[in-house]
């Protein structure tokens, strides 16, 4: 995923262009961009942001990067805030970055064993904790302004509640 986020910052901005999160496009029938939105960054600091994320979840929740599903269950939170972002903001016109996609990894790693391992309890507090933190009292617009752009935190949302859901509703790929 890494190498990933990197390349395709490397080959910015066309990479961003071609591949962000277009409502209109999408509507057009680019529906890839539902998921690819997901992989292209702002700038620089947005993408090391999200790589960062990303690393610090596979720091904390290396059972989940192993498991046999662990990739389909990424695709499935990309598409769920695709989707959330296409069918709940329709005033959203472009959308690029992973951390939606972070914020349901960190969910759908933390949910599951949150009961029996304090650790992840809290993990999930903090990330819970976190989102409400946006909600309610807003962004930092220092932090808006390192990456280039608005932080969406409808994005976050829509990520953690499909974490939620495939830790609660898809028993199947839980190995």
């Amino acid at each position: 995923m890494i190498v990933v986020l990197l390349g395709l910052q490397v080959l910015a901005p066309e990479s961003t262009l071609a591949l962000r999160y277009d409502r209109a496009a999408i509507l057009d029938g680019a529906l890839w961009r539902l998921l690819t939105g997901q992989l292209v960054h702002l700038n620089w600091a947005h993408c090391l942001l999200n790589a960062a994320g990303w690393l610090v979840c596979a720091a904390l929740l290396p059972d989940l990067f192993a498991r046999r599903w662990f990739w389909l269950e990424v695709m499935i939170i990309a598409a769920g805030v695709g989707l959330g972002l296409l069918w709940l903001d329709p005033q959203l016109a472009y959308y690029a970055g992973l951390s939606g996609v972070i914020y349901g990894v960190l969910i759908r790693g933390a949910l599951p064993s949150a009961g029996r391992d304090w650790r992840m309890a809290v993990l999930l507090l903090l990330v819970v904790g976190r989102l409400a933190w946006q909600l309610w009292v807003g962004t930092d617009a220092a932090q808006a302004t390192m990456i280039g752009g608005a932080i969406i935190v409808h994005a976050h949302v829509y990520g953690a509640v499909m974490g939620a859901l495939l830790s609660c509703c898809r028993p199947a790929l839980r190995q």
